[in-house]
C-alpha cells in the first residue's frame, strides 16, 4: 500500500476546522449581509457546476497543460481584497507611532468587518502564495472539492513539500464568479508520498459528519444516547494524570461517534443507508470501484481482511477502514484517530 504520512494527525483536524468555521461563519454572514444574496438559501445544481468549472479554470495555465497560480486581482472580490490588505497593514506590518494608534485602528477594522468576515484568523496570503510566487507561476497539483452551495476547497501543491489547504466561498459576478472569502492553512508534509486526492476527500468526508458534537447534532439530529466522561489522557497504555480530556460518545441508528475535547476521534457505521460523508453502507452507487476513483487509489491499495472474504481500504492518515461485502458494496466504515 502506498504510504501517506503527515507530521501530525492534528493537521487534518486543522483542515477540518477551517472547512467547518468557513461554513458556519459564512452562513451567519449571509443572513446579515444581503450583498451576497446569491448564497441565500439553496444554490441550484447548475450554478454549483458552473462555479466548480470556473474555479478549476482559474488554475489552468494559459498556454500549456498544467496548473498555474491565478491573479488575485482577477479572481477575488474588491471587498475581500480590501479586507485582506487592511488586515495585513494592521496585524502583520503595522507602522503605528504609538500603541494607542494601533488599538484605535483595530477597533475601526473590527467594527467595519465583523458582520461580513470572521475576525481573528491567522493571516495567510490567498492560496498560500508568497516567497516570490507570482500569477502564472507553475503549480505541481490542484485538487478542487465542492462542500456545499458555493463553498469549495482547493488543495494546492507548490512542490518541494509545500502544500496549502484552502476553503473558499464564491459569489456570481456577471457571467462568471469571484472569490469573496478564503481561509488558508499550510499542511506540513512530513515524509513519503502523500496522496493529495485522498487527503482532499478525507477532509470532505469528515466535514460532512461534523467536527464536534454540536455539528454532528446539526447534521444527524438528536442522538439515541449520549455519554460524556472526563478522565486522564491514555496513550499506548500510559495514563497522563496531568492531561484531562472530555470524551463524548453518541449513538445514532447505525452510527457511533466518539469525540475527545470536541474533536472526532472515532466513528463506526454499520447500517445500510448510513454513511461517513459520501461513503454509504450497502448503496449500489458506493462500491469498491467508486471509492478507488473517489480517493485517487489503485487496486494495490486493497487488501483482504483477516477472514479472507472481505476487502478493505486502510489508509495511514487517521486510519479509515472500509469493509466490503461479497458484492463489493460498502459493509462497514471505521474511522480512528488519537488514543
Amino acid at each position: 500500500m502506498k504510504k501517506s504520512i503527515l507530521s501530525s494527525t492534528t493537521l487534518l483536524f486543522s483542515i477540518l476546522a477551517i472547512a467547518l468555521s468557513t461554513s458556519c461563519n459564512q452562513a451567519a454572514r449571509n443572513q446579515e449581509d444581503n450583498t451576497s444574496g446569491s448564497l441565500m438559501g439553496k444554490t441550484d445544481a447548475q450554478q454549483i457546476a458552473s462555479g466548480d468549472k470556473w474555479l478549476k479554470s482559474i488554475f489552468q495555465c494559459s498556454a500549456e497543460i498544467g496548473y498555474c497560480l491565478p491573479d488575485e486581482k482577477k479572481v477575488f472580490t474588491e471587498r475581500y481584497l480590501e479586507f485582506y490588505h487592511e488586515k495585513l497593514e494592521i496585524y502583520e506590518y503595522p507602522e503605528f507611532e504609538a500603541q494607542e494608534e494601533q488599538i484605535a485602528a483595530e477597533k475601526v477594522f473590527k467594527n467595519k468587518w465583523k458582520m461580513i468576515y470572521p475576525l481573528g484568523k491567522e493571516v495567510w496570503a490567498p492560496f498560500g502564495m508568497g516567497n516570490g510566487m507570482e500569477a502564472g507561476d507553475k503549480l505541481e497539483n490542484v485538487t478542487i472539492t465542492h462542500l456545499s452551495d458555493l463553498k469549495f476547497t482547493a488543495l494546492i501543491d507548490y512542490g518541494e513539500e509545500n502544500v496549502f489547504f484552502n476553503t473558499l466561498v464564491l459569489i456570481p459576478s456577471a457571467d462568471a464568479f469571484l472569490i469573496d472569502y478564503i481561509e488558508t492553512a499550510l499542511i506540513d508534509v512530513h515524509q513519503g508520498h502523500i496522496n493529495l486526492p485522498f487527503l482532499q476527500n478525507l477532509a470532505l468526508a469528515k466535514f460532512q459528519l461534523g467536527a464536534n458534537p454540536d455539528d454532528a447534532k446539526r447534521l444527524l439530529g438528536k442522538p439515541q444516547s449520549e455519554n460524556t466522561e472526563t478522565e486522564p489522557l491514555e496513550v499506548s497504555g500510559y495514563i497522563d494524570e496531568d492531561y484531562i480530556v472530555t470524551t463524548t460518545t453518541m449513538e445514532y441508528d447505525g452510527i457511533q461517534l466518539t469525540y475527545q475535547d470536541d474533536r472526532m476521534t472515532h466513528a463506526y457505521i454499520t447500517k445500510p443507508g448510513k454513511g461517513f460523508g459520501w461513503i454509504i453502507c450497502e448503496d449500489k452507487n458506493c462500491d469498491k470501484d467508486f471509492l478507488i476513483e473517489k480517493f485517487g487509489l489503485t487496486k494495490d491499495d486493497l487488501f483482504e481482511n483477516k477472514d479472507g472474504n472481505k476487502a478493505f481500504i486502510s489508509m495511514e492518515i487517521l486510519n479509515i477502514e472500509v469493509n466490503f461485502d461479497e458484492n463489493d458494496l460498502v459493509k462497514t466504515i471505521e474511522f480512528n484517530s488519537g488514543p
